[in-house]
């Protein structure tokens, strides 16, 4: 199929819609008016309290119903959302004769579903199986979001009065081609010491909001980009800044990612500085692949750089990995894990490679007039497998998981710790449970309002030179948020 057209009797579902038919279709076009496969969705009341969902084209048929006792609001029109999703799913998944790992779930941080249930008064092997009756979730990935609420004991629910800080450094010596975050390459470096200046002018105001509002910091990550693109006086500036701004943190961790971007001099600096848990990722150990997707860097670059880091005394290191890079077969990606297993650092991510819209990489594929994924679904699914099971072997266990559109094999994000290495900033902020304040350019505080279970977000402009500009206003926005906590 190479183009859908959709009709919905209930246009707020369109949208919804269009995420299932991509689970099995990929980037598709899809439209009202046109289309080589029709699909219709069909919603209904059959009698009071109870609605019909169906889905019907040449493929098929299939119907849901969902009864609900509650009339109108948010909880009715989840349930409906819900079971017009079911519909569409179960017609696909019949007609193309394939179940999708994470079913039907689309847009959803998947461990929220497990901690839902168990809220409800289900044990964690009850709503295991719920997320697989319900949303026909695979057995495989059901075990595993287990094994991560097992992992998030003691930190899934940050202590009172406290936050969580993220500090952005949006610059890199050369843009990943897969890359659709808000940064860009350093060039001749001639915004990187405005866009300091303005940084520390952020830290500096929103501590004062922060000793306000009786709050105290928890853990600190600073990301990027690449944090150590910038020169090792800038980056203690900021660091300087923001340890005297916000005391006290459990941990602090500053992504060292590029490997061309650490030498000595900035890995003492952060020994000073006590930060505690670094990124050295190699995303890859294929020095042909590194140079296809844009890394100015070679394997044995990672592996100096990694070494390095050990010579220093960093007891924490974390190493990303990417599976189904384009390119890239399974025993290179065996090859891969072979080395970080060999290397044994405190934690590793496994992603599944994402193309943003905003990447290179998509872009090229377009004209190219390649698919999406480079990796079959199946293939991609069986590199995911492989990392889980040399990685548990290995004994790092999962403790946190993400997942994004356009993923290869509709898969997912999952981060990797040993025991007492769990990043407490990567499980506040995925899984939506620590008040996140988040500075720089293109950054978003997330601020969790407990009472009303609700988040509502503060984005900080993505123009670095827009950025500098109004990094003033950046902080009114934040305040005029956070200061609804007080209300």
């Amino acid at each position: 199929m190479t183009s859908i057209r959709l009709n919905t009797n209930e246009a707020w579902l369109y949208p919804e819609i269009c995420e299932v038919i991509r689970l099995f279709l990929g980037d598709v076009e899809i439209r009202e008016d046109a289309g080589e496969t029709r699909i219709t969705h069909i919603h209904e009341c059959v009698s009071p309290g109870v609605w019909r969902e169906s889905a019907e084209s040449c493929l098929g048929r299939e119907s849901v119903e969902t009864k609900q006792t509650l009339s109108g609001g948010l909880e009715e029109k989840r349930q409906i959302k819900r079971a017009a999703k079911t519909a569409v799913f179960l017609l696909l998944s019949k007609a193309l004769n394939r179940m999708p790992p994470w079913g039907s779930l689309t847009g959803i941080r998947p461990t929220r579903l497990i901690y839902e249930a168990m809220e409800k008064g289900m044990s964690a092997g009850e709503a295991e199986k719920w997320v697989m009756d319900e949303f026909y979730v695979s057995k495989e990935k059901a075990s595993l979001l287990t094994e991560i609420i097992e992992m998030q004991k003691g930190f899934i629910t940050p202590e009172e009065n406290t936050f969580d800080l993220y500090i952005g450094i949006p610059f890199c010596v050369t843009r990943c081609a897969y890359c659709s975050f808000a940064s860009g390459e350093i060039g001749n470096g001639r915004l990187t010491e405005p866009y300091v200046e303005a940084l520390t002018r952020e830290i500096r105001s929103t501590s004062h909001l922060m000793k306000e509002m009786g709050l105290t910091l928890r853990a600190g990550y600073v990301g990027g980009g690449t944090p150590t693109a910038i020169t090792c006086g800038q980056l203690e500036r900021v660091l300087d800044e923001a340890m005297t701004a916000f005391p006290g943190a459990r941990e602090w961790t500053v992504e060292a990612g590029r490997p061309d971007t650490i030498d000595s001099e900035k890995l003492r600096m952060l020994k000073r500085q006590a930060v505690s848990r670094i990124s050295v990722n190699p995303q890859t150990f294929s020095n042909e692949t590194l140079r296809v997707i844009g890394r100015a860097h070679t394997a044995e670059d990672t592996l100096k750089a990694y070494h390095l880091a050990r010579e220093e005394g960093f007891d924490h290191i974390n190493m990303d990995l990417i599976a189904a890079l384009p390119g890239e077969t399974y025993m290179d990606f065996e090859r891969t894990l072979k080395i970080v297993t060999e290397l044994n650092p405190e934690s590793v991510t496994v992603h599944s490679l994402a193309i943003k819209r905003s990447s290179k990489l998509h872009e090229r594929l377009t004209v190219e007039g390649s698919s999406h994924n480079q990796a079959n679904a199946e293939d991609a699914d069986n590199m995911i497998r492989l990392a889980r099971n040399m990685l548990k072997d290995g004994g790092w266990k999962p403790y946190y998981l993400y997942r994004q559109k356009y993923m290869a094999g509709n898969l997912e994000n999952v981060g990797y710790a040993k025991r007492g290495h769990a990043c407490l900033y990567n499980i506040g902020n995925m899984e939506e449970t620590a008040k996140v304040l988040a500075l720089g350019a293109g950054a978003i505080t997330k601020w969790l309002f407990p009472r009303e279970r609700r988040i509502e977000r503060a984005p900080n402009v993505k123009n670095i030179e827009e950025y500098i500009k109004r990094v003033d206003e950046m902080t009114e926005r934040k305040r005029r948020l956070i200061k609804e906590d007080t209300q």
